[in-house]
């Protein structure tokens, strides 16, 4: 049985942000940099969506993450190449 990447309280998050260029909007990856944070607060919104995720950072917050609204859920859940999502010590594929 697999278990679902929507993230849970606890859950250690791996970010690698991508970032775009501007004029051919071709997607660059860094490997060289991670953030790494632990998801402290999920607030959901009137469907049971999860809406706003908030991270607690070992060090630096990840470029793209919002301060005033943390990362959509959702976002956590579908973008494989960005979020790494570790529960109890295993990371969730």
């Amino acid at each position: 049985m697999r278990q679902s990447r929507h993230p849970k309280l606890g859950d250690m998050l791996v970010v690698t942000p991508e970032r775009r260029t501007s004029f051919t909007n071709v997607v660059v990856t860094s490997q060289t940099r991670k953030y790494v944070g632990v998801v402290y607060e999920i607030r959901l919104d009137k469907w049971g969506h999860q809406n706003n995720v908030f991270v607690a950072w070992q060090d630096a917050p990840a470029p793209n993450y919002n301060r005033v609204h943390g990362y959509c859920g959702m976002n956590i859940h579908n973008l494989r190449s960005e979020f790494r999502v570790v529960r109890n010590g295993v990371d969730i594929p």
